[in-house]
């Protein structure tokens, strides 16, 4: 069965993830962080693209509360850790591969050189999903058949948002507007890739909406394409 798909992002209110200074996503509030944390701590692992394993570094180490919380659900303390880096741009060094001992995953492509394919092999496991292009259906059969994996989390970027959207996965996405504007012609925006035509735009149906201090927190549901 294939594994329910979520994206989740924060935006300024003109669509950017970051800013000209390439703050990451700084600009949004203590409560939106509560709120990811809150919404990863439902799924069984969490995908990024290596752009944002490269700019935030993160270790996908779930907190003591939410690590009860997981617990109580059934699921172990920390999520999976997946990143897509069809050319192997991600670094073996990323604390993603380091911190806590849940299973760590790269979905890449035969673009990967060589010895970037065995240092990333020695502290993950290295999966081949395409020859130019990564495929998300490989990347979502892996996980359901090698791991189990009934709820997977998209964190981004803007490129991993687009393909995942592209290729027709996502089920739900859970928007944050931050109020605030960054502007910038080629600051990243929430998804990038080639974008869609008129007639292949994704449809969202509207689940929940709440408003606390100015932020606006989004669920869509994405309608069947």
């Amino acid at each position: 069965m294939k594994p329910k798909v979520s994206v989740i992002v924060a935006t300024t209110v003109d669509g950017k993830i970051t800013t000209s200074d390439n703050a990451s996503s700084k600009f949004a509030s203590r409560r939106d962080l509560e709120h990811l944390l809150e919404v990863r701590s439902r799924h069984d692992a969490i995908l990024a693209g290596a752009k944002t394993i490269i700019n935030d570094d993160p270790t996908f180490t779930s907190g003591y509360r939410y690590q009860n919380i997981r617990q109580k659900q059934g699921l172990p303390p920390n999520p999976i850790k997946c990143v897509v880096s069809g050319k192997g741009s991600v670094l073996p060094t990323a604390r993603m591969f380091h911190h806590n001992d849940a299973p760590a995953a790269v979905f890449t492509t035969e673009q990967i050189p060589n010895k970037r394919l065995r240092e990333l092999s020695e502290v993950a496991t290295v999966y081949y999903v395409g020859q130019t292009e990564v495929d998300f259906g490989q990347i979502l059969r892996i996980l359901a058949d090698h791991y189990g994996v009934q709820q997977l989390l998209i964190v981004g970027g803007g490129s991993i948002n687009a393909a995942a959207f592209q290729a027709g996965i996502v089920d739900d996405l859970y928007l944050t507007l931050c109020p605030k504007v960054a502007g910038g012609t080629d600051v990243p925006t929430a998804v990038e890739g080639h974008g869609f035509t008129l007639a292949d735009l994704v449809d969202l149906e509207l689940q929940q909406h709440q408003i606390i201090e100015g932020e606006v927190f989004l669920h869509y549901r994405v309608c069947s394409r």
